[in-house]
């Protein structure tokens, strides 16, 4: 945070933005002091080039900050984003839009993600169910409900099934996970997300 402040002093005429995205914005930076920003950024390990990318995530305060919530949100995202960092598989998938929801309330937007996650509470314990296809863009749509949730130690597995399965469906490298969605249809990604269910038909 006080890296970021000094930034805005130095660079941005005070000021910091916010995006709808989660995004901090540096208004005002003259191009010149671009590679000063950046070097900044990167010495206060600030400089991950993920912007559109899967660890780029929206995700709503979840049960851990907001008492309307009825799962938690922020650390799915951070098992998210570490796990495909791991995998360093990120420029590969190229852009997708992953957002999380932590109750009805759709505050993270999932209804809207290429892939969203809505969290609920079933029985007491937390339930993540999993939407397919949704766009905020130009062609906007509201995803489909994938089928049933997942268990909090399930879902961040359910989600790597799913976008390493993407990437042996798409037609080139060049083809976004929306792009193919919208070209395949539900069927085989559903098929990735539940595998047993596969097995057993």
């Amino acid at each position: 945070m006080r890296a970021m402040a000094q930034l805005a002093r130095e660079f941005s005429h005070d000021e910091l933005r916010i995006s709808h995205e989660q995004n901090v914005i540096l208004p005002h930076v003259h191009r010149s002091d671009l590679p000063a920003v950046y070097r900044t950024l990167q010495a206060t390990d600030l400089a991950t080039a993920n912007i559109g990318l899967i660890s780029d995530i929206i995700a709503c305060p979840g049960m851990d900050y907001c008492a309307l919530a009825t799962a938690r949100s922020i650390p799915i995202a951070q098992q998210i984003a570490t796990r495909f960092a791991e995998l360093k598989l990120e420029h590969d998938i190229g852009p997708l839009k992953l957002k999380i929801s932590g109750c009805i309330n759709a505050c993270g937007h999932h209804h809207v993600g290429h892939i969203g996650i809505l969290g609920l509470e079933r029985a007491g314990m937390e339930s993540y169910q999993i939407t397919l296809g949704g766009d905020a863009g130009a062609e906007a749509k509201i995803g489909s409900r994938a089928g049933p949730g997942f268990g909090a130690d399930e879902i961040v597995p359910a989600i790597e099934r799913l976008v390493l399965g993407y990437l042996e469906l798409r037609s080139d490298p060049y083809e976004t996970f929306l792009q193919s969605y919208q070209r395949l249809g539900a069927a085989p990604f559903r098929a990735m997300i539940y595998p047993a269910q596969k097995k057993a038909a």
